[in-house]
């Protein structure tokens, strides 16, 4: 361990570790007790504070920075008001997985009151807030121990199951006292698990050559660990069909021709005698259907293998008949090289046809689905999704954040390649991550392009972020895909056999009166509305130049179908006058 002896104050030190383990950006709000804190940060020219105006949007930053290259994000909020705000976003960096170390400075609530302003009562830890959303929490009180602190927080979010971790400081320490402490050099890598052994893989690759109709579960551990090549090349190669979890689409690039989109629906349709899931956790919706997929599968005799670098990729799997630890990209390299070897692709052939067929087939539907007939004054989803991918890819390919359901990107059509975009989906499913995943993974990715989808209802939760993009100057294109209505909801709405499906006249769901292109002007950002589809590739084009060739960030609204049930409309609400 190379160390250097540096003296400061506590807040000099804290900063200096960040900078020693390689960490760029500090995502934050400004808080008063910590201002030593925020003098320091902003004092090193080696690391940059990214100021949001709200702590749902600090985290979301944090969390899509994180999703880019799976390096550790760095988020700071305010006591215990400001870690209660970020829980909406930090149970998506959670749901996800995502290395992402939370810092929090904490008053006393025991030596002279029991209860401060803006912090928890003096029943509560600093970190009990946090406690059922991060994998490990510690509260630290000796200054000198900050370096020691700051390494073991970035190490242990990004090793396997990597996730959120929160330390808590208590703000005391944090004065104009001198001290003397060991910053720790170099940017430490997390820790991986061990590999998987020869008879297991034997086994799955005896599976894969025997299996009529195999599917591949794809998951994040696939990406976390440098594998998804890897894992297109192993579906190609044995004739399988690709499925993913709920969060992810970058296990195996969605635009893999033989992807048949999210799991359970995938599992019904395609009926395998044999799931492979690699760096997949199973994440259901609390009822016994979760199970199906499995039920099926024993039931016709098939088998079920789950590869993952930690117990969380091996569980939630009823019947399962072999579960490998290890580190996936080692074990989609030793399975490669194997195949290649001694199982020639062209053995597979027919099996490949097959999954090929189903490809097309689920690809179509949902090409469909996007392209409902035309109407005036707006633009199919389906339109919105092809051009921005066409035109993202003539750019050299890029990163696209999500955070909305109007326009499918199932629907794109497929086809791998070296400048294929990374669709990045929302790791959770709680309202107002997209604006700021947007920044979050411009940061990370530097000089490729970003374009953050998001849905009008998600705009309006958490628009300050805009504010935040212009600030720091972030190039993000952002594409709002503007339903007018909280789509998702409408069609649960729909389904519920009640009144409102009976009717067809909908409440609470509708989201009239708001422009976000004056929302987004408002904050200083340029931008612009499209309604016609002659026109969407020429403002794709324009803001792909503005945010790659001007380096500011840009705004288009594309006006969409109205988000509701099939001839359902708007229901009164309630005005007061």
């Amino acid at each position: 361990m190379n160390t250097r002896q540096i003296t400061g104050t506590p807040s000099e030190i804290l900063v200096e570790q960040l900078v020693a383990s390689g960490v760029k950006y500090v995502f934050y709000n400004s808080g008063s007790r910590e201002a030593l804190f925020f003098d320091a940060l902003h004092g090193n020219p080696n690391i940059h504070g990214i100021l949001a105006l709200h702590e749902g949007s600090v985290t979301s930053m944090a969390g899509g920075y994180a999703q880019v290259h799976n390096d550790p994000a760095v988020m700071v909020v305010h006591l215990g008001a400001g870690l209660a705000q970020c829980m909406g976003q930090l149970i998506n960096v959670w749901f996800g997985g995502l290395p992402v170390v939370v810092i929090t400075f904490a008053g006393d609530t025991g030596s002279w009151v029991d209860r401060i302003n803006l912090d928890l009562d003096h029943s509560f830890g600093p970190s009990s807030i946090s406690a059922p959303m991060v994998k490990a929490n510690w509260t630290v009180i000796d200054p000198e121990g900050l370096p020691s602190a700051v390494e073991r927080a970035l190490q242990v979010a990004r090793t396997p199951p990597i996730g959120p971790v929160h330390l808590a400081l208590y703000d005391t320490m944090l004065g104009k006292q001198q001290i003397t402490a060991d910053i720790i050099e170099g940017s430490k890598s997390g820790l991986r698990s061990g590999n998987a052994s020869d008879q297991d893989l034997a086994r799955v690759l005896s599976v894969l050559d025997e299996s009529k109709k195999p599917m591949i579960y794809a998951g994040d551990g696939i990406w976390k660990s440098g594998g998804e090549k890897l894992a297109a090349q192993l579906a190609t190669h044995f004739g399988a069909v690709v499925a993913n979890s709920h969060t992810d689409y970058r296990g195996i690039s969605i635009k893999h021709p033989q992807h048949i989109g999210q799991f359970d629906q995938a599992s019904a349709a395609y009926e395998p005698d044999f799931i492979l899931s690699i760096g997949a956790r199973h994440q259901g919706t609390g009822y016994a259907s979760d199970h199906i997929p499995f039920k099926r599968l024993s039931n016709t005799g098939g088998t079920h293998i789950a590869l993952g670098s930690d117990l969380e990729y091996v569980t939630n799997y009823p019947g399962l008949d072999l579960a490998i630890i290890g580190d996936e990209k080692d074990a989609l390299e030793r399975l490669l090289s194997v195949a290649m070897d001694d199982l020639p692709s062209t053995r597979y052939n027919s099996k490949r046809d097959k999954a090929l067929e189903a490809g097309t087939l689920w690809r179509n539907a949902r090409r469909k689905s996007m392209r409902p007939d035309s109407e005036n004054g707006v633009v199919r989803p389906g339109v919105v999704a092809d051009v921005v991918d066409a035109e993202l890819e003539a750019f050299g390919g890029g990163f696209v954040t999500n955070e909305q359901f109007a326009v499918s990107h199932e629907s794109i059509p497929s086809g791998l390649g070296e400048k294929n975009n990374v669709y990045l989906r929302p790791p959770g499913g709680s309202e107002g991550w997209g604006v700021g995943a947007a920044i979050g993974a411009k940061l990370a990715a530097a000089d490729q392009p970003v374009v953050g989808f998001v849905g009008d209802g998600s705009l309006y939760y958490a628009d300050s972020g805009i504010w935040t993009a212009v600030h720091h100057n972030i190039p993000v294109l952002y594409i709002i895909t503007n339903n007018r209505a909280y789509g998702i909801v409408a069609g649960f709405f729909g389904e519920a056999d009640g009144r409102m499906s009976d009717t067809g006249k909908y409440g609470g769901v509708v989201l009239e009166g708001m422009d976000p292109v004056k929302i987004a002007e408002a904050f200083g950002m340029e931008a612009e509305s499209v309604d016609d589809e002659s026109k969407v590739a020429e403002a794709v084009r324009r803001g792909l130049t503005i945010v790659n060739k001007e380096n500011r960030p840009y705004l288009i609204e594309f006006k969409l179908p109205i988000g509701l049930p099939e001839g359902g409309v708007a229901d009164q609400q309630y005005r007061m006058r």
